[in-house]
């Protein structure tokens, strides 16, 4: 019979190595380069207009579009067929656009005191890149979820085995019992 011990050590063993070939979705931005916030000029009514396109540049129609300030959603939207979303009543400040893939600092300006370079329509690329990696040498959750369902399943034959080591001792016991009954008999019936 092979004991539970190496049972487990083959198990977290397969663990390891099976966690070795697990793919871990990273996710990655397209590159590494700093988006500066962009100066908005709202309109006479405080309406911010914003277009949303993929990495190709093309419309993403039917997004949910929310506008943050000082992280506090304040507004929500969906893009139209032209990937456009409009919000009204806002006030001048820093907001950030968050599209379903990316996030958007924009600096928001009445139209009498905004800088000439402000623009009155931004446009938010929405695309995530999904790139399929490991991290480092090994798949740090996979690992971590294989020792868990290793642990539990060496306490479940550790339990097994302790489950059977208690009925040998109780049948050992027994055993023991019946001799001493019998040596207890034999020595009654014995003459004096």
């Amino acid at each position: 019979m092979t004991s539970y011990r190496t049972v487990a050590h083959n198990l977290l063993a397969a663990a390891i190595v099976f966690s070795l070939v697990l793919p871990t979705p990273v996710l990655a931005a397209a590159n590494n380069s700093v988006v500066a916030v962009k100066d908005v000029r709202l309109t006479e009514v405080g309406q911010l207009t914003t277009r949303i396109v993929d990495g190709q540049g093309v419309p993403v129609a039917g997004a949910s579009i929310q506008l943050e300030y000082k992280q506090q959603i304040v507004a929500t939207t969906t893009t139209d067929k032209n990937g456009y979303a409009a919000f009204s009543g806002l006030r001048p400040g820093l907001h950030t656009i968050v599209s379903p893939a990316s996030r958007r600092d924009v600096r928001l300006w009445t139209n009498d005191t905004a800088p000439p370079s402000a623009i009155t329509v931004p446009a938010v690329v929405s695309e995530l890149s999904t790139l399929r990696g490991q991290f480092g040498a090994f798949n740090l959750p996979g690992v971590i979820y294989a020792g868990l369902a290793t642990a539990a399943l060496v306490v479940a034959v550790d339990a097994e085995n302790s489950a059977d080591d208690a009925d040998a001792a109780a049948k050992d016991a027994l055993a023991q019992i019946a001799a001493l009954e019998d040596r207890l008999d034999a020595h009654e019936n014995a003459s004096p």
